[in-house]
Order: C-alpha cells, then sequence, then structure tokens
C-alpha cells in the first residue's frame, strides 16, 4: 500500500471511513474548502486504501451479521418444511429476500398527478431556490433539448 503523504490525508482517511462526505471532510481536515478536489484525494490509491483499511472491521462485522441472519432463516426454513409448515417457509424466504435486499418496498403518497409540475412551476422553484441564472440555464437547456 503506498504511504499517505501528509497528515491531512490521514485525517480525511478517517473522516471519510467514518460516514462523512468527502466534500465536508476535505476542509475539516485542513485542506481549503474546494468543489471538486475532495473527491479527486478520495481517488488516490494511498488515500482509497487507507480508507478500505479503517473500514474493514465495519464491514467485517457486517458481513458476520448479514451471513449469520442468513443462515438462521435458511434454517428456519428447512425446520418450517421439515413440519410441513408452509405459511413459515414462504415468511423465511420472505425475510431473507428483504435482508438481501432483494425485495424493496414502495409506498407512493398522495393523489395520483398530485407530484407533477409543470416546466414552469418546476423553473420558478428552482429560480426560489437557486437564483435567476440557473433558472434561465435550465431553461435553455430544456428548450434544446
Amino acid at each position: 500500500m503506498p504511504a499517505l503523504t501528509n497528515r491531512r490525508q490521514e485525517l480525511f482517511a478517517q473522516f471519510v471511513a467514518r460516514g462523512i462526505v468527502p466534500l465536508r471532510a476535505y476542509p475539516m481536515s485542513g485542506y481549503k474548502a474546494h468543489h471538486a478536489e475532495p473527491y479527486r484525494v478520495r481517488g488516490y490509491p494511498c488515500v482509497k486504501a487507507r480508507i478500505a483499511e479503517l473500514m474493514a472491521p465495519v464491514t467485517r462485522k457486517t458481513r458476520v451479521t448479514l451471513d449469520s441472519l442468513v443462515a438462521e432463516l435458511d434454517e428456519a426454513r428447512a425446520q418450517a418444511q421439515a413440519t410441513g409448515n408452509a405459511a413459515a417457509m414462504v415468511a423465511a424466504v420472505v425475510g431473507k429476500a428483504k435482508l438481501l435486499g432483494l425485495m424493496v418496498k414502495r409506498t407512493e403518497v398522495g393523489k395520483p398527478g398530485e407530484h407533477g409540475l409543470t416546466r414552469e412551476q418546476a423553473l420558478q422553484a428552482i429560480r426560489a431556490k437557486h437564483g435567476d441564472d440557473v433558472a434561465d440555464l435550465l431553461a435553455q437547456a430544456l428548450d434544446k433539448a
């Protein structure tokens, strides 16, 4: 593993490993705030390796927990099958699928059509939040599309 070149890189790697986004971790590490540089530094091989090293124990712990839960659900399904309990078998399979991220419950909130914005409403919202320049650029881009 290539060595980190300075203390700021070490601090940056520690903050990112703790879940702080690079854009915030960068100035917290002693660097001057910048919009793109944090992501470039995160891509340095030495920084990338240090982040992975710091996250390894957490990753192992999470994996063991996930593996053990999957094993328990497999065991529950096997017991349910042995006793002929179809409902418990289905519940174990569904639980395993949810745990592994294979099933996602999506819920729509609101009435049909309630969330749609017209072009002008969207531009007005962008203008209020980000200013005239951004709204005008977006309008130009939409006109070209």
